[in-house]
């Protein structure tokens, strides 16, 4: 579930990202993704997992991304995880 999320929010920054333009996360990896990633469809997060997966062969400039990403989700995790339970049970 964990990965699931991340690879969506990621998906997502990097859409925003490149609907922006300019030099953003997208145009730093987008060189890495193009060589390491090329066999993998897009979609339903599997560019992100294979950017992840291939972290090690990446640029220093994408290394330098995907490590900014694994934070912000880490990040989010912990703040989701610190939120008290609003579910109500039934009486």
């Amino acid at each position: 579930m964990k990965s699931i999320v991340f690879a969506s929010l990621m998906a997502l920054s990097l859409a925003v990202q490149a609907k922006e333009g300019g030099n953003n996360d997208f145009t730093v990896c987008k060189a890495d993704m193009e060589r390491l990633c090329s066999s993998v469809k897009p979609g339903d997060g599997r560019l992100v997992k294979c950017m992840m997966e291939n972290k090690a062969r990446a640029s220093s400039g994408c290394q330098a991304v995907l490590a900014r990403k694994e934070q912000k989700e880490k990040e989010w995790q912990q703040h989701q995880q610190s939120k008290p339970n609003k579910v109500k049970h039934p009486q």
